[in-house]
Formats: C-alpha cells, sequence, structure tokens
C-alpha cells in the first residue's frame, strides 16, 4: 500500500508545488495515469489503474473548474460548445443597451431614411360556434406576408412617400374546419402613396398635423423624450394611463415606438434601459429568428397572448416584434405557443424615394 500511497501523493504534489500553465499540469497527470497502468508489484496483482486515472480526473477536473467554471470539462475538445447559464431579460437589455455605441447618420438635403418592414400578420375569420362550445367561437386563421417601404425626407414637411405590396405568402395556423373549407385570404392591396409629412391618406380623420410631435411616425416626436432611464420609464407608465400604466401596457406601448424604425441611437438605449427595469420582463426566446436575424425574444408573461420584442444583444439593434400565444389562446383551436404573427424591421439612409439601399 505504499506504493499507492506515494503514487497518488507524487499525483497532487506537481499540482500543489508547481507554477505551470493548466496544459502542463494536465500532460503530467494523464503521464503518471498512463505509466501506472502498466506497472505491477512484484509478487502480487496490484492494479493501480482504477485508482490512479480517477485521481487524474479528479485532479483535472479541479485544476480546469478552478480556473473558469465555464471551461470545458476534462477530456472534451477544447472547441466543444460550453453550456453558459443564460442572462435574464434584464441582462439581456442591458447589454443591448450597452452595445449601441455609434449614433445615426444623419440625412443630407436629398437623402431619406428608409424605413422597411417584412411581416406576417395574422387573418382570422369567424364561422360560428362549434356544437358543444358555444363560448368558443368557430373559424380559422391564416398567417398572410406583407411588404411595405416609407421614405421620409431630411425636412418632414417635404413629400414622403410609401409602398406596399403583397407578395403572396400564406399560411395556415389552424382552425374549427379542415384547411380545404377554409379560403384563403385575398391579398391587400398593393401600390404607392405619396404625401407632404406622411399625410398619404388626406380624407382620414383625426387630419393628420404636419410636424406633430404628438404623432410618433414623425421623426421629431423622439427630440422631446427623455434619455434617462427612469426618467423615460415614468413616462411610458404616464403615456399609459388608460391601461393602467400596467407593466404589459408600458411595454406594448415601447414596442410599438420601436417597431416604427425611428427611435434614435440614443433613446433606443434608453427604452432598453427602462424596459429592463419593468417588472415581469423575461425571455421568452434565446434565438428567435426573424427573416435570418436571430436575437433573444423579450417579453411580459400573459396568460392569452403575448408580444416579444426581438433584440440582438451583440449590437443592440431591435430585430423586430413576435406575437405569441400563451397557455390559454383565445381562439382555441390554437396550440399554445403558435407564432400568429412578426415583423422584421430595418432603417437605412437612401439618396432618394424608390432607393432602398
Amino acid at each position: 500500500m505504499r506504493e499507492l500511497d506515494d503514487a497518488l501523493d507524487q499525483l497532487h504534489h506537481d499540482v500543489r508545488t508547481a507554477d505551470v500553465p493548466l496544459d502542463a499540469v494536465r500532460a503530467r497527470v494523464l503521464a503518471a495515469a498512463a505509466d501506472s497502468t502498466g506497472r505491477k508489484r512484484r509478487g502480487g496483482t496490484w492494479w493501480l489503474a482504477p485508482v490512479a486515472v480517477a485521481a487524474a480526473v479528479a485532479l483535472i477536473t479541479g485544476v480546469v473548474t478552478t480556473g473558469n467554471r465555464n471551461a470545458p470539462a476534462a477530456g472534451t475538445s477544447p472547441d466543444a460548445p460550453v453550456n453558459v447559464e443564460p442572462l435574464s431579460a434584464r441582462e439581456y437589455l442591458t447589454k443591448a443597451a450597452d452595445a449601441i455605441t455609434a449614433v445615426d447618420q444623419p440625412l443630407a438635403p436629398g437623402q431619406y431614411r428608409f424605413v422597411a418592414v417584412h411581416g406576417w400578420y395574422s387573418h382570422s375569420v369567424v364561422t360560428g360556434d362549434p356544437v358543444g362550445a358555444p363560448e368558443q367561437p368557430g373559424g380559422y386563421t391564416y398567417l398572410v406576408e406583407s411588404r411595405s417601404g416609407t421614405w421620409i425626407p431630411q425636412d418632414v414637411t417635404e413629400e414622403w412617400a410609401t409602398q406596399r405590396m403583397s407578395p403572396g405568402g400564406v399560411k395556415w395556423l389552424g382552425g374549427t374546419v379542415p384547411q380545404s373549407e377554409a379560403p384563403v385570404p385575398e391579398p391587400d392591396a398593393s401600390g404607392e402613396r405619396r404625401g407632404r409629412c406622411g399625410l398619404f391618406f388626406p380624407e382620414s380623420q383625426p387630419k393628420k398635423v404636419c410636424a406633430d410631435l404628438e404623432d410618433r411616425d414623425d421623426p421629431e416626436f423622439y427630440t422631446r423624450l427623455p434619455r434617462d432611464p427612469q426618467a423615460l420609464l415614468q413616462w411610458l407608465r404616464e403615456s399609459t394611463t388608460q391601461g393602467g400604466g400596467e407593466p404589459a401596457a408600458v411595454f406594448h406601448w415601447a414596442l410599438q415606438l420601436l417597431s416604427t424604425g425611428l427611435v434614435p441611437a440614443d433613446l433606443r438605449a434608453s427604452l432598453y434601459r427602462a424596459l429592463a427595469l419593468l417588472d415581469g420582463v423575461t425571455v421568452a426566446d434565446g434565438a428567435a429568428d426573424l427573416d435570418g436575424r436571430v436575437g433573444v425574444a423579450v417579453t411580459v408573461e400573459d396568460v392569452h397572448e403575448r408580444r416579444e420584442l426581438v433584440v440582438d444583444p451583440a449590437t443592440g439593434d431591435f430585430i423586430g416584434e413576435r406575437t405569441v400565444t400563451g397557455p390559454q389562446p383565445h381562439k382555441s383551436y390554437l396550440a399554445p405557443g403558435t407564432v400568429t404573427g412578426y415583423s422584421s424591421i430595418t432603417t437605412k439612409v437612401v439618396d432618394g424615394i424608390g432607393r432602398t439601399g
């Protein structure tokens, strides 16, 4: 047994006394273990392999995890994926805010801010009460694809332009009738509209006011909002008094602002920080994919339906928004977790109406 004690003592002695890189420690321990597996005690059958290898594995694991708790386990490839504890919604939002270091490109005369939206929106039809469940109206739901683009000039009192089109994409979500009995919805009208100050529908009421600081579709709207996160959160609450200033109402209002594609970089960072202070904000999906742009989806949970803000925490980019059914969907024929709509939003500076890049 003395030989066993000496071997184990020597095995630990290297790590306790030597000031060497971890790779060197690992190599020495493995070499000692390999050497031990080939030795027999003369006159007996003492094999050191089980004990020495177990001690080596324990020692290597201890050395690696002591230096870095997220390092790969012993015996795995250095390139193997590492399991990292996911961040909370507050941490993701704060990280996204910290990542916003650039300022928005200013518009020169003749240039436009171009906001492109690619979305899928739910189209539902009520067909009547299903047999035996009059409290749950029957019907069916499709997702319908849509694209739009809006050009906003440097001088917002000049002419704007917007184009809308229906690419024709349709996805069946479900219903109380077979899909074969559910007519596919007609595509929305496509076309272009122009108007000074973004007045695309002159007959609409209430009539749009040029350069109205209460109009969130006007870039000037965002110049007066506070940048301090606490003050901004208070403004969001005061702006949603009809919803009681509840976290869900505040979250939805902030998401509406971000979805315009007009929130400047500094205010976007402040909005992220303000939402990080909101009670109930949580991570819904750590890898939400909107048109190939992957980000973290954060939300305020709702039993029926939740709206998600999708953000890239590495860049601070607002990718878009998504709507998903909750544990008890409004439409009983839709399963919980069904995506009932999403939009991917990008903003660029272009040199004229009709240009997209």
